[in-house]
């Protein structure tokens, strides 16, 4: 305990350089729960305590892929039967992705499918697509690496996974996941939908002076089609229970060559606990894997692997571990706007630690206040230096927008737009005619509304003929507008092409990591009054 304790003032150290008002730590250990904490920096609110509702983020995943095990166990659903047999929609897809992707795939990360989250949810937690046409979006959204060659993280891979729980079960993924997973673990805080309790710790982006504002929650719930993306809500407390009984139920199923441990709703946790892709693919013998829902990570090795601070540090992330040559830990982040999350499962020893916060941060605290635990539950001796790597973080973040701003306005020009600005007005639909961009002209530039709605709106101005900009202002995006960090110069620009007819598409790169910008038609006035009924 006291090894745990002396963690405690490096924790607020690097919760103060976060700038995160509310942090929840535990730890566990060979099966009980021997430590948990909570800090405020925020003298108006309350200090969070075991029973205070977060919204998890992404560790929902772990969970939702439980859900998934029990539907197989019951014979309702098959590990490596094809996605399309489940989901009609999913048969437009002609590509290895769409003939041969399996739940496995969909679980494991490694359908190479692109993660552009734009197309779900951009600005003050507003869902900007229907339900009902997100597998018909990503039907069309692009892969970025050979089918089952390599991981990358893909939200839409759960997208599908919670349409197909749906659509075999005839319930909404939230009552699902109630009557297969949390009502057996008797948990009555824990929701897949909104959370009932006056005991929640609110959402909040920190702002460029380590102050505070509050944001919109995001709308992760059955309607929206995002609840195995990260829809969960829990405490502190009964994460513990979750991760208690789970690693239970595995020691259980491994022991005994099984798949269902009895009074237990946790099944198919080998398959769950086995690698099923290599993370880094720079080193094919690397002892970093992403397993169903979750990372396998042989120590030593980059724990930050899935958080905010380690594309903050890059190379400069120093490896955990370097004394526990061998040791095997299972782990997750939780990131959505206003909430960053940690959790690290050592299976060996039935122990662990879950880290929670409630703000989109300037470093990710909860990544760094769970390793320092964990080196202290494990008796590491070479735990890096985390209070000063989260300065460095800290000071790479805000950085980012430095250099963003600099390079949009030194690369400026004078050169006008082609056309008047009300030639550029008009509706963009995108591939699948599942999502709207309206342009309309103001005083010194246009706005680009998703779907109409002021809420998710862009303001932009000229840039370079047809190139027009947003400016790039962390202040604005993350703590007034609720967006997710993004420092990519392309995500700020937008290229009207023109044709015979005039502004014929509308060019935007909606995720960085894709190797080209997405485009989007205009549409005429017949087909916009057609897709504009169709997403009333």
């Amino acid at each position: 305990m006291s090894k745990l304790t002396s963690q405690l003032p490096a924790i607020a150290s690097i919760l103060q350089a976060s700038g995160t008002p509310g942090l929840s730590i535990g730890v566990f250990e060979h099966g009980r729960t021997i430590f948990t904490h909570h800090f405020s920096t925020d003298a108006n609110s309350d200090t969070p305590n075991d029973d205070t509702v977060y919204y998890i983020a992404s560790l929902s995943k772990l969970l939702a892929i439980c859900a998934v095990a029990k539907l197989v166990t019951d014979g309702i659903l098959d590990w490596d039967t094809s996605v399309r047999t489940y989901l009609p929609a999913f048969q437009q897809r002609e590509d290895d992705i769409g003939m041969k992707t399996t739940l496995r795939d969909l679980a494991s990360n490694r359908t190479g499918l692109a993660n552009p989250t734009f197309f779900w949810g951009q600005q003050n937690g507003e869902a900007v697509i229907d339900k009902l046409n997100l597998v018909k979006t990503a039907t069309v959204i692009e892969s970025q690496k050979p089918f089952r060659s390599s991981f990358i993280y893909s939200n839409w891979n759960f997208i599908h996974l919670h349409a197909v729980v749906e659509q075999v079960t005839g319930k909404s993924f939230g009552e699902v996941m109630q009557d297969s997973i949390l009502s057996p673990l008797g948990l009555t805080r824990t929701t897949f939908e909104l959370p009932a309790s006056n005991n929640f710790a609110a959402p909040y982006a920190v702002r460029d002076d380590g102050g505070h504002s509050r944001i919109p929650t995001s709308t992760y719930v059955s309607e929206t089609g995002l609840s195995a993306v990260g829809g969960g809500k829990s405490t502190l407390s009964d994460m513990m229970s979750i991760y208690l009984a789970l690693l239970s139920a595995y020691a259980h199923q491994k022991s005994n060559q099984v798949d269902v441990t009895p009074g237990s709703p946790f099944t198919h946790l080998r398959t769950i606990f086995k690698p099923h892709i290599v993370v880094d693919q720079s080193n094919l013998e690397a002892s970093q894997t992403y397993c169903l829902g979750i990372y396998r990570t042989e120590l030593p090795g980059n724990l930050s692997i899935a958080s905010l601070n380690g594309l903050l540090l890059r190379k400069k992330m120093p490896l955990f571990g370097l004394d526990l040559s061998g040791t095997e830990v299972y782990h997750h982040t939780g990131n959505l706007p206003g909430y960053f999350h940690s959790m690290y499962l050592l299976p060996g020893t039935h122990s662990g630690v879950v880290c929670l916060s409630n703000a989109t941060p300037l470093m990710d605290p909860s990544d760094f206040s769970a390793q320092l635990l964990l080196g202290a539950l494990l008796g590491s001796r070479t735990v890096p230096a985390y209070a000063s790597l989260a300065l460095s973080a800290r000071f790479n973040q805000l950085g980012w927008y430095t250099q963003l701003a600099r390079y949009l306005q030194s690369n400026r020009t004078d050169k006008p737009p082609t056309l008047p600005l009300t030639s550029y007005c008009g509706a963009y639909a995108n591939r699948a005619n599942t999502l709207v961009l309206e342009v309309t002209a103001v005083v010194q530039g246009v706005h680009v509304s998703v779907r109409g709605r002021p809420s998710t709106t862009y303001r932009l101005l000229p840039w370079n003929g047809d190139t027009f900009y947003w400016e790039a202002n962390r202040d604005r995006e993350v703590c007034e507008k609720a967006m997710w960090p993004i420092p990519s110069p392309q995500w700020h620009l937008i290229t009207f092409c023109l044709g015979k007819r005039g502004v014929e598409t509308l060019k935007w790169q909606v995720d960085a990591m894709a190797g080209g910008p997405e485009a989007f038609r205009r549409e005429d006035e017949a087909s916009r009054t057609k897709l504009s009924s169709s997403h009333s």
